[in-house]
C-alpha cells in the first residue's frame, strides 16, 4: 500500500470521518433526500392530503433504505467481504419494502388522491422506475460514504501498524549494536589488565563515561552531531592507548555547519568500530582516517582504514555491525541516504552522505 496517511486530515475528509461532524453529515443526507424529492416544475396532479401523505411516505421509505443500508447491510455483509449475500438482501429489501408500500398507499393513502380530468396517474412501471433511480442514487452515495470512512480508518490503522513495527525493529537493532560495542571495550581492557594495569585504569575510567553517554544519548531521538564526533575522538583514543603503531585523524570541514546538525545517535559508531577491528596489524602501523562535512546540505562521513596485509582471524568474522547500521538506516532516512563501502588490498573505507 501507497504510504498515504490522514494524520494531517484536510476539512473535507474529516467532515466524512470525524465523529464530531456526524450529526452534519446526517442532516446532508436528509438535504439529499428533500432535495431529489422537491420539483417545483411539476405537474400539480396531487391535492388536499394526498399530496403530503405520498410526500412523507416515500420520505421515509427512502430514509429508512439508506440507513438498513449503511448500518445493517454494509457492516454485516460488505465490509466481510460477503458480497453476494450483501447483493442479494439488498435487492430483497427493496422489493419487499416497495411492495408493502403499495400496498399501504393503495389501502390507505389513495382514497384522498384526487386527479384533474386532464392529468393521468403515472403508471406503476414508470413508478418502479423513478423509485429505482432514487434509490440506487441513495444507496450507492451512503455505500462510497461508509466505504471511504473504512478506507480511512483501515489505512491510519496499517500506518500504524507499520510505524510501530519499525519503531521495535529500530530500537532492537540499537540493542544489537550496543552490546557490541561494549563486548569490543570489555575486550580491549582485558588485554590492558595484562600488558599494563595503568593503561587499562585509564580505560575503565573512560570507558564509565562511554556507557554514560550510550546510556542517556540512546533515550533520545536525535543528539548534537559535534558530541558524537568527541565520542568517536575518545573512542579512539582508548584504542590508541591499548596499541602500538596506531594512529588516527578525525577532519572537520564547514565546523560552523556541523554545530548545527541534530542527528539520531549513534550513527557513526559501528563504523568506527569496523574500522578498528579491520585494522589490526601486528606488523605494520596501523591508521584511520575520519572526515565529516558538509555539502549541498548534506552531511557527508567518511571512514578509511589500513588493512593489514594478511587478514587475521578477526577480520575474516562476518560484519553484523554493518548489516545492522545499514538496516538502521533504512529505517531512519529511507532513500534519503548513501552508503558507499569500497575494499582494496590495502584500505576499507566507508562513505555515508545524509540529508540533514
Amino acid at each position: 500500500m501507497d504510504n498515504f496517511c490522514f494524520n494531517n486530515k484536510s476539512w473535507f475528509v474529516e467532515f466524512f470521518i470525524g465523529k464530531k461532524y456526524r450529526v452534519y453529515r446526517h442532516l446532508l443526507i436528509l438535504s439529499y433526500l428533500l432535495l431529489i424529492m422537491y420539483d417545483p416544475n411539476g405537474v400539480k396532479e396531487y391535492s388536499g392530503p394526498y399530496n403530503f401523505y405520498n410526500k412523507t411516505i416515500w420520505f421515509g421509505y427512502f430514509l429508512l433504505m439508506v440507513y438498513i443500508n449503511m448500518y445493517v447491510f454494509i457492516p454485516r455483509f460488505l465490509l466481510k467481504s460477503r458480497f453476494v449475500t450483501y447483493l442479494i438482501s439488498l435487492i430483497a429489501m427493496v422489493v419487499c419494502s416497495y411492495a408493502v408500500i403499495r400496498i399501504v398507499r393503495t389501502t390507505y393513502i389513495e382514497p384522498y388522491r384526487v386527479l384533474p380530468d386532464k392529468i393521468h396517474h403515472l403508471g406503476i412501471y414508470r413508478e418502479i422506475l423513478n423509485v429505482s433511480n432514487i434509490l440506487i442514487m441513495l444507496v450507492f452515495s451512503s455505500t462510497a460514504i461508509k466505504l471511504f470512512q473504512e478506507w480511512v480508518y483501515n489505512t491510519n490503522r496499517i500506518n500504524e501498524l507499520e510505524r510501530n513495527s519499525l519503531e521495535i525493529e529500530l530500537k532492537e537493532l540499537k540493542n544489537q549494536v550496543n552490546p557490541h560495542f561494549l563486548f569490543n571495550m570489555l575486550n580491549n581492557v582485558s588485554v590492558l589488565v595484562k600488558k599494563d594495569t595503568d593503561k587499562a585504569s585509564q580505560v575503565i575510567m573512560k570507558l564509565s563515561g562511554f556507557l554514560r553517554h550510550l546510556l542517556y544519548q540512546n533515550r533520545r531521538d536525535s543528539v548534537a552531531l559535534v558530541s558524537e564526533i568527541q565520542f568517536l575522538n575518545d573512542f579512539l583514543e582508548l584504542e590508541n592507548i591499548r596499541r602500538d603503531d596506531f594512529s588516527f585523524t578525525i577532519d572537520v570541514v564547514c565546523e560552523n555547519e556541523i554545530r548545527m546538525i541534530m542527528l539520531p545517535p549513534n550513527l557513526f559508531v559501528t563504523f568506527v568500530e569496523n574500522a578498528v577491528k579491520h585494522s589490526v596489524d601486528l606488523d605494520n602501523p596501523s591508521h584511520i582516517d575520519i572526515g565529516f562535512g558538509v555539502v549541498d546540505h548534506k552531511l557527508v562521513f567518511s571512514c578509511v582504514n589500513t588493512k593489514p596485509e594478511e587478514p587475521t582471524a578477526v577480520n575474516n568474522e562476518g560484519g553484523l555491525g554493518l548489516i545492522n547500521i545499514q538496516r538502521q538506516l533504512e529505517l531512519l532516512y529511507g532513500e534519503a541516504f548513501e552508503l558507499d563501502i569500497k575494499e582494496t588490498d590495502s584500505q576499507f573505507m566507508v562513505k555515508l552522505t545524509l540529508l540533514v
